[in-house]
This record gives C-alpha cells, structure tokens and sequence, in this order.
C-alpha cells in the first residue's frame, strides 16, 4: 500500500484566517427579514382580530380558531420542515417558505369571509413551518467563525425576542391607520426582498444524501405536537375539565412517547436522537422553552394593563414595548460577544433569568394609578435586558456542535420549543388569571371598583407565575450548562462517536492555554472540500482532537496540546493528507489539500451459467481484514467501488442462491476491473424413515464435508423432513442419530440431492 504523502509544516502565529463569504452580512439581514416575518405573526394579527370580526362578521369563537389555525400548523409540522430542509437544501426550503407565506398572506388579507381567513392563516403556519428551522439552519452554516456567530446570534436572538413586541406596534399602527387586512399584506413587503436576497446572496446547499424520509416518524411526532398545541389552545377558551382539553394532550403525550421510542429505532430518523444528547443543548432548549413562556405573561397581560387599565390605544401600546426591544437588542449583542466568550453559558444564561425574575416581580407591585416612566418602564426594562442576557446565547447553543445534515431538524427542535414554551403559557396563565379575577371578585362585592381591582390582582397572579418560569430557568440551566473550563479542556468527542459530534464551528475557549488549530481543505483543481474529517494526533499517536470541514471547506480545531502534532484530513473519494505542526501557543493556520482518487475496483458479478446477478453484497476489505467499502450489485449485475486506498484488498461476493467467493485485488490509481462468478449453491435435503415406512420426526440429522468439519445439523420435522442449503459441490457425509446412527455419503454435483435414511432401533 503506497505511504500517504507527508508535508512537516513549521507553524507560527497565523495571519488572518481565510476570508468567508463577503456576502454573508448582507445573508444574515436576508434571513433576519425572514424571521421577522414568521415572529410577527404572533402577535400582529391579535392586534386587528376585533376590525376583522366585524369586518368578516364572525363570532367571538371564531376569532380564536383565527390563532389557532396559525400556532396549529406552525407547532405541528416544525420537525417535519426541519427535516425537509436536511433532506431537500436549505436555500431551497427556505425559498419555498417565504413564496408560500406571502402567498398565504395575501390570500388572507383578500379573504372574504371566515373560512378563507382560517384556511390562509393554517397555509401561513404550514410554510412557516418550512421557513423558521431553515432561516435558523441557515444561519448556522453561514456564520462559522466564532466571533462573527456570535455577533450573528445575537441579531438572531434580538429578532426572535422582540419580534412579539415589534407585532405589537406594527398590527396597531396598520389597524388603526390603513384597515386590519394590511397586518397580513405587509407580510409581502417583507417576503419580495427577502426572496430577492435570498435567490442572490444565500449560497445553494445541497445533501450529499438523500434518504428516505420517516413516513412513521413524521406521523407520530406531527400527530403528538397537534395534540399539545390544541389541548393548551382548548383550555383558553375551554375548561381544563373539558374531555377536547385532556383528551388531545393526553393523546399528544402518548404520541409523542411513542415518537421518541421509534426514534431510536428509525433508519433514518426525522430527529436523531444524537441531536438532543448533548447537555448544553438540552440546556439551551430548556431555556428558550422557559423564556418564551415566561415572554407571553408580559405581552398579553401587561398589554391588557395598558389598553384596559391605563386607557391606552393600540398604538400607544405597542409604542410602550419599544424600550423592552432597544434593551434586547443591546444585551442581546453584549452577551453573544462579550459575556458568553469570557464567562460562558452557565453563569451568563441564568444570571439573564434572574434579571427576568426581577423585571416580573416589580410588574406585580403596579396599581390602578401607576404611571408609564416610573412604574412600568423600570420592569420592561430589566425583562428586556434579562431575556437579551439569556435568549440569544440559547439559540446558539441549541445548534452548536450538530453535524451539518442535522442543523434544519436541530433548528425545528429549537422552534418547536419555543412554540410549546407559548402555547403552555397562554393557556396556563390565562386559566390560571381569569380563577383569580373570579375569586377576587367573589370576595370583594363592596368594593367600587371590583372590576378594575379583580383585573389588576389577575394580571398580578400571571406576572407572578411566570417569575416561577425564569426561577425554573435559573435552576434547569445552572445544573444542566457545562461550566466554561470543562468544556474547554473536554476531548473533542467520546470514543466511538462520528466525527460530526464535535462542532467544527465551536467557539474557541477563551483560555490563554487554548491553542487554535485553523486551515482550510481544498482538492488538486482549488475547490472546497466540505466534510473532510480533521484528525490531530499527539507525538504518542493518541487522538486530542477530532472535527470535520464546513461547506466551504474551513476547519477549527481547538487542542490544548503543546508542539509537534500530527494533522490528519481524509474526505471520501480523496487520497487522505498527513502534515506534521508545531503550535506553541498562538493561532496556527494550516491548509490541507486532498488529492481526488480515481483509483477503486467495478466488475460484474455473474451466475454459474453467466447470468447477472443484481442485488450481490460486495465488500472489500483491507490487508489486517478490516471493512474499507461495500455495496451491492445494480440490475445488470455491475458494482463500483471507488473510494478504495491504493494496495492489496480481498473482494467477497455473496448473493441468495450462491455459493459466496472471495477474491484478491489490486487498487491502483485507475480503476481495476474485477468480474466475479459465483457458483450456485446445492442442497441436501431427505426424509428419516422406520423400516415400516413410517416418518421419524426429532430425529438428529449432521453434515460433515470431506475434511471433517461440521457443516451443519438439523432435527427432523413431523414428515421425518431435513434440510441443508447453500452448499458447495464436493463430497459430504450425513450422519442421521437418534437411534443407532447411520451414516451415509453424498457427493453433491448438481443442485439438489435426495439422501432418504432408514433408522432401525436396536432392539428391532
């Protein structure tokens, strides 16, 4: 086998790393058009519901299923669509999402009647389901250098926070100074340069593969999440006694139960397990869990204060979350690329949630005369920081360190939680403040103002609730985020694992005795290679860092590791490429070229009398018998193995019917032909009889060939029957106990041999 060509490489401080695509800024304002778009939905079209019913003239039950239909099939086919964008591109998911919900959009916003409407909101939910985990996906694989994801979540994260309280603003101005339809029209004004953006600057990625999709799998887990999303949605407008409330939650739960365990199970899974095993990813969902329901007690009920209780008109009132977006957005960025870097997640994300808890407890201390700058502002405020403190850095958490063919299901789980985070919310809370507004009210009939007062303590009962989300938050996010230092010095992966698990994107550890490994991976003619597994070695062979190219061929690896080290890159259809680096402390950039290897072996594989034979299993295995490739034969009997190293290797054949053969082979730089016959096998089959004729079953019936070796031992069935198949043509023996044995030889030439055995007992 030839030697792998070596380059020993002298690595000093490295100049300035590769240059990304200069595209890319313009890439992220295209995708943050597009997250607008999905986020104001949540909110924008509550603000013009009461001018659409009397507009549509529609009941109060109607304008829920208004909501509903939207957070429905938005909740419901999230994985699915994250999925689709795994499987189909995410450029090219992406494009659809946003063609089909403006198109959605505009049919709403021209709809005459009840239905229409419902239908346009659900077809909106639908490709917003295809349109968020591609959007976030997207921004994963764009933004790959540290610094700058960091300043690219945290846009991200301010746009995902405060897109509820921006709806807000917007659907009240569009109300109150256009007509209600234009809190869906405007979504097209949005859509046309996001699509136009989207076509020019985003960079077309395709999946190497393409597997089937998990029909099962998409069934269950959209079936479970419909449960969930309607039961919550029921209890709003329903009781938590009604048979629809429990009913479909206790079937979701069932549903989504029985999701997960055919996960595990599922050859290609809608969401691999892999994806949520990670500990600062389950921490970082938890929190986008935690905060968007935390979120929802300050929308909706600190909006009921301000319109009901302070008498201010929609627009005001968006107007009035206005600083709580400018404070999101500032900590948004300052914990994305300060705090996060120097400090890590486990103190930064709960030190956000306490922050939130603070803001909700002074909610609870206003009153029926409280103004806007000294009560009302101070909270927001602080809900603003905290939820910017602890959102943004979240996000990219959740996706962080997934391999590149799972970031559009990573994505969806990230949505899909924030959806259920809402939907829990919404309907606890409003539940849980309309029990109080009765209690109070019931308690306090003297009172002159009991309704103003039962409405100000339910709002005080909501705030207080979701304080206890974000102390949850605190709690789940401290135990779970791996400290800073841990996860600096933890090995790249855990024995056993693919190369994917360790983030090729990961922010390097801010510690002084970090070293940063960086290079990139191109073929002969200059293109990137993406997917190229990066391997570094210490002087003693052990393993210290593993990661895998992007898709555009760059590579960081983060080691500890002081001097010489061994850098490895191995991409299938490339000869692999060993250089040798010093790093002594400083960034060290290195760039990798992998040669493509033309060299494998294809052949056919035929029958004994030249017929092909489609469907054969061939493997290959190297000199110490180790697996290098397989596959199986076409329709015409040809196979091609093409990603083989150079040097000797034994091909094995086997097909149904056949005897297996194995041949030797030489891999050079061509591809070698190799034709292989595979000889059909024979059988040897009887019946064990008594000498009247009758059939012997459970009698012990063993085949021994020529040199001596079992080849196999059957008991016969009720009809005295047994059976040996797929043997090779040559001499065996058949030995039948159970009584006195007798043994009996066959030569086996042809396909099929009768071998029928007379046992006797002894005393017969």
């Amino acid at each position: 086998m030839e030697a792998i060509p070596a380059a020993t490489v002298e690595a000093g401080p490295s100049g300035q790393p590769h240059t990304p695509s200069r595209h890319r800024w313009w890439a992220l304002a295209v995708i943050g058009l597009a997250q607008l778009m999905v986020v104001l939905d949540a909110t924008i079209v509550n603000i013009a519901l009461p001018s659409a019913q009397q507009d549509l003239g529609f009941d109060n039950n109607g304008r829920q299923w208004i909501v509903t239909a939207y957070s429905l099939a938005f909740g419901s086919l999230l994985l699915l669509g994250g999925r689709l964008a795994d499987l189909f591109g995410r450029k090219t998911t992406f494009i659809v999402g946003i063609v089909g919900f403006a198109a959605a959009s505009a049919l709403g916003g021209a709809a005459n009647g009840f239905t229409m409407l419902v239908v346009a909101r659900a077809v909106q939910g639908l490709f917003g389901a295809l349109l968020a985990p591609a959007a976030l996906s997207l921004l994963t694989t764009t933004f790959t250098e540290p610094k700058e994801r960091a300043r690219a979540f945290g846009v991200f994260g301010a746009i995902a926070g405060s897109g509820a309280a921006v709806g807000l603003v917007l659907g009240g101005l569009l109300t109150e100074y256009l007509d209600w339809r234009w809190t869906l029209y405007v979504n097209d004004g949005i859509a046309v340069p996001a699509l136009i953006g989207a076509i020019v600057l985003i960079g077309r990625s395709v999946p190497a593969e393409r597997p089937r999709l998990d029909i099962l799998g998409v069934v269950l887990v959209s079936g479970g999440l419909f449960g969930i999303v309607y039961g919550f949605a029921n209890a709003e407008t329903h009781t938590w006694g009604n048979w629809m409330t429990w009913g479909f939650l206790a079937a979701g739960a069932v549903l989504l139960l029985a999701f997960f365990l055919w996960q595990a199970r599922a050859e290609h899974p809608v969401l691999p397990l892999r994806v949520l095993a990670d500990r600062d990813r389950a921490a970082a969902l938890s929190t986008v869990l935690i905060s968007s329901a935390g979120m929802f007690g300050v929308f909706l009920f600190l909006t009921y204060y301000l319109q009901s209780t302070l008498g201010y008109s929609p627009v005001k009132n968006g107007v009035a979350f206005l600083p709580m977006v400018g404070a999101l957005m500032v900590m948004a960025q300052l914990s994305t690329n300060l705090l996060v870097p120097r400090i890590g997640p486990k103190i930064v994300v709960p030190v956000g949630m306490l922050v939130s808890v603070a803001g909700m407890v002074w909610l609870t201390r206003l009153d029926l005369g409280s103004g806007y700058a000294a009560q009302v502002l101070p909270p927001l405020l602080l809900l603003g920081a905290g939820l910017g403190t602890a959102m943004p850095a979240a996000m990219s958490y959740a996706t962080l360190g997934v391999r590149a063919a799972d970031q559009g299901v990573a994505s969806a789980a990230l949505n899909t939680t924030q959806q259920v985070g809402g939907s829990i919310s919404t309907a606890l809370l409003n539940t849980l403040a309309a029990k109080a507004a009765t209690d109070y009210a019931r308690h306090h009939m003297s009172d002159p103002q009991v309704g103003a007062n039962a409405a100000l303590h339910s709002y005080d009962v909501a705030y207080w609730w979701s304080a206890g989300f974000f102390v949850a938050g605190v709690v789940v996010t401290v135990l779970l985020f791996r400290a800073k230092k841990k996860r600096a010095a933890a090995p790249a992966e855990t024995p056993g694992t693919p190369a994917e698990v360790t983030a090729p994107d990961a922010p390097a550890p801010a510690a002084l005795d970090t070293a940063v490994l960086r290079g990139r991976v191109r073929d002969g003619a200059g293109a990137p290679v993406p997917g190229t597994a990066i391997t570094v070695l210490d002087h003693a062979g052990r393993q210290v860092a593993r990661t895998a190219s992007r898709e555009d061929g760059t590579y960081a690896v983060d080691t500890a590791e002081r001097g010489s080290l061994v850098l490895i890159g191995s991409a299938p259809g490339h000869r692999p490429q060993v250089a040798t680096v010093t790093l002594n402390g400083a960034p060290v950039s290195h760039d990798l070229v992998v040669v493509p290897n033309p060299g494998g072996l294809a052949g056919t594989v035929r029958g004994g009398d030249g017929e092909a034979l489609p469907g054969a299993l061939v493997v290959a295995t190297d000199q110490r018998g180790d697996v290098i490739a397989s596959t199986t034969t076409a329709a015409d009997g040809g196979y091609r193995l093409g990603d083989l190293p150079p040097g000797e290797c034994t091909l094995s054949v086997s097909a149904p019917g056949h005897r297996p053969a194995a041949v030797p082979a030489t891999v050079g730089a061509e591809a070698a032909p190799c034709d292989v016959r595979l000889v059909a096998a024979a059988t040897v089959r009887g019946t064990v009889h008594r000498p009247d004729g009758r059939a012997l079953d459970d009698a012990r019936v063993t085949l021994i060939d020529a040199a001596g070796n079992v080849v196999g031992t059957r008991t016969t069935s009720a009809d005295g029957g047994y059976a040996f198949t797929d043997l090779a043509g040559e001499q065996y023996t058949v030995i039948a106990g159970g009584y006195p044995p007798v043994a009996t030889q066959v030569t086996v030439n042809g396909n099929q041999d009768d071998v029928d055995i007379l046992l006797a007992h002894k005393e017969a």
